[in-house]
């Protein structure tokens, strides 16, 4: 099955820090996590920006663009998935040489991304 992520292209995320609002392409973001009410977004360069809004509400922003929530407290963009481990635990998901567990209730929504 072939994904297409081509509605990501272009589009922008308005991410409000402090005292002035930066725009960051949606097609550059491999994953978000949750500590509390700060959101970390991860980018491809490496960079971490830190923002204090709920991963709830990235989820309904992001979800259109084909972003997944993999756990409570993370949500991925399958575009950027190099590999998907079976443990004894569950699944996880291998992005940008980082490692997000799969929730067992979440799973399902991974499964086309394995070979198996």
């Amino acid at each position: 099955m072939v994904i297409d992520f081509s509605k990501q292209t272009g589009k922008k995320l308005a991410i409000v820090e402090k005292r002035k609002t930066r725009l960051i392409d949606i097609e550059t973001i491999t994953y978000l996590e949750c500590d509390g009410y700060i959101t970390t977004i991860y980018l491809i360069n490496h960079e971490k920006i830190d923002v204090s809004k709920l991963l709830k509400q990235f989820e309904n922003e992001l979800t259109e663009y084909g972003f997944i929530r993999a756990n409570h407290k993370s949500i991925v963009n399958p575009r950027f998935i190099t590999g998907i481990l079976a443990t004894n635990c569950g699944k996880i998901i291998q992005i940008n040489n980082s490692e997000i567990k799969v929730s067992r209730r979440k799973a399902f929504l991974f499964k086309i991304y394995t070979r198996n």
